[in-house]
């Protein structure tokens, strides 16, 4: 009997001491994974900002050739003649930017707001038709990398002999 009550007398459990040593233990790997994680989060983001601006940029590169071809050949342009058509031929694989929506948005070339979309980091499109007169200009494709986190922002202006790709701002 006297076995018996050893047994029901000894407790079994973690003592206070051990366990303010094990979040200790976390609070210091938290506090050095989460901005890792963090900076990894955002380089992923920022990346695939780049990622979608780049393919905006070959695919219309393509585009243009493919069209100056058609029509070298005698057949019809097919490439797209407004912001919209270019947007949708972008968005044809159904893209999301980092920070939600479409990877690719109408650009209204304003500084504040109209480069592509600084917060969710969608790319900024903007089609210009070609100008007739005194200072003729051919039809240009411009495309925008918004200043997304610490991304600098990017044009490239794409016409049918020409692709120039200029750093606009520094965040």
């Amino acid at each position: 009997m006297s076995l018996m009550n050893i047994s029901l007398n000894k407790t079994k459990g973690f003592t206070l001491f051990e366990l303010m040593i094990v979040v200790a233990v976390i609070g210091i790997i938290s506090a050095i994974a989460m901005p890792a994680y963090r900076s990894y989060i955002e380089t992923a983001n920022m990346t695939k900002v780049t990622a979608n601006f780049e393919e905006a940029v070959r695919l219309a590169r393509n585009t243009f050739a493919k069209d100056q071809t058609r029509v070298t050949i005698g057949l019809a342009a097919s490439a797209p003649n407004d912001t919209e058509g270019w947007i949708a031929m972008f968005n044809r694989t159904g893209v999301l930017a980092p920070g939600g929506g479409p990877a690719y948005i109408k650009s209204d070339d304003t500084k504040d707001s109209g480069r592509g979309d600084m917060i969710t980091g969608a790319v900024g499109v903007r089609w210009r038709p070609a100008k007739t007169g005194k200072k003729p200009k051919p039809a240009r494709l411009e495309i925008w990398r918004p200043l997304y986190l610490s991304l600098i922002e990017q044009r490239a202006r794409i016409t049918t002999n020409d692709i120039e790709i200029k750093i606009q701002r520094s965040p």
